[in-house]
């Protein structure tokens, strides 16, 4: 007899635990969200802010951010946080207590594209529309702009964002047709005709060669253009 009440103490036991474990989970679930932590990871230049994020989501949201926590829809959320033109990703997330939070990536400008509008080039080659809170000091590209153009000066930028003497001198590409680039450098009228975007590293070492021999020579300043087009041949105009 008393084995047959411990049997049904325990099941009682049971029961009563189920029932509390399934009515804190309904509250939980019911728990009301009422805003979205935002965090952003990565560059420090912040070329979009809290509050402007926040304000896109209350206009997405069409109002203040409020919902179940059950019916919180994270991939709804991460769709709109990546229409945003400066966020490049976001991972919406629910943390254990049930507070729910954003991880956003921005966008990186790797240069400023000047046509009759101007805009960024990301480090994708994508075009980034200008920053109100932050402007980027990175290389201009001008010119004769194309769709290819602008994927080959991609291409450029990025070999000359990881060569020390290049990412300093560099300053701008100046196109004057598809295939056919212009390196503007910090020195004044200097530019390094480059052709077409191919053995870049080929030509800039030539350039490098004679920008050090004419430094040495203190002739630089003399020289307005340096033509490194052709194989193993350096063509240097003066002013």
């Amino acid at each position: 007899m008393k084995r047959v009440l411990k049997v049904i103490q325990m099941v009682l036991t049971c029961i009563v635990l189920m029932g509390l474990y399934a009515f804190t989970n309904y509250r939980n679930e019911r728990r009301m969200v009422t805003e979205i932590d935002l965090k952003f990871i990565g560059n420090d230049n912040l070329y979009t802010t809290y509050e402007a994020v926040n304000k896109m989501l209350i206009v997405k949201q069409k109002g203040a951010f409020k919902a179940p926590k059950d019916k919180v829809a994270l991939s709804t959320i991460e769709q709109w946080l990546i229409e945003d033109p400066m966020l490049q990703n976001a991972t919406v997330y629910m943390t254990v207590d049930g507070a729910l939070r954003a991880l956003l990536t921005q966008r990186t400008p790797e240069a400023r594209v000047v046509t009759d509008s101007v805009y960024y080039l990301d480090t994708r080659g994508k075009a980034m529309p200008l920053s109100e809170f932050h402007s980027a000091r990175v290389p201009m590209i001008s010119g004769n702009l194309s769709e290819l153009s602008l994927l080959d000066c991609h291409k450029i930028i990025e070999f000359v964002s990881q060569d020390v003497f290049l990412k300093k001198n560099i300053v701008g590409i100046r196109v004057r047709k598809d295939q056919d680039y212009v390196l503007q450098c910090r020195l004044d009228q200097f530019e390094v005709h480059l052709g077409a975007a191919t053995a870049l590293q080929e030509k800039t070492s030539n350039f490098k060669a004679f920008y050090n021999k004419a430094l040495n020579d203190n002739s630089l300043q003399s020289y307005s253009l340096v033509d490194v087009r052709f194989k193993n041949q350096v063509v240097a105009t003066k002013k």
